[in-house]
């Protein structure tokens, strides 16, 4: 049996991305994204479309768990949920038409504009 490296890099990837996104609630698509661009020969909606899907596996356990540890604001929540169902259709349909390039550029200024505003800014 040959060890896929890409396959225990994923692994890694989504141990550490999953722990930084679960412990400070940032980290998923800013970290993830760009390192999933590193695989030769995916397309820019391929790494988005598993970014998301990636993120559901974190995310989900990681609400389980804060559920059990009250830290769960429900109201606040489903405000915000009912807002990321409609981003979610949008964006979709967006990732869907634009061309790769564009994807891949805005992932990346999306990615400078968050770190800028998380060290310099309060």
């Amino acid at each position: 049996m040959t060890l896929d490296i890409y396959a225990v890099g994923l692994v890694v990837l989504g141990l550490v991305v999953g722990t930084l996104q679960a412990s400070t609630g940032v980290g998923w698509g800013i970290i993830t994204v760009p390192a999933l661009f590193l695989i030769p020969g995916i397309k820019a909606q391929q790494v988005v479309a598993i970014s998301m899907m990636a993120s559901l596996f974190n995310v989900g356990a990681a609400s389980i768990e804060n559920i059990r540890h009250g830290n769960m604001h429900w109201r606040y929540a489903a405000l915000i949920g009912a807002g990321a169902i409609v981003g979610g259709i949008i964006g979709a349909y967006l990732l869907r038409n634009l061309p790769g390039l564009a994807i891949r550029r805005a992932s990346g200024l999306i990615a400078i504009i968050a770190g800028v505003r998380l060290v310099f800014f309060r």
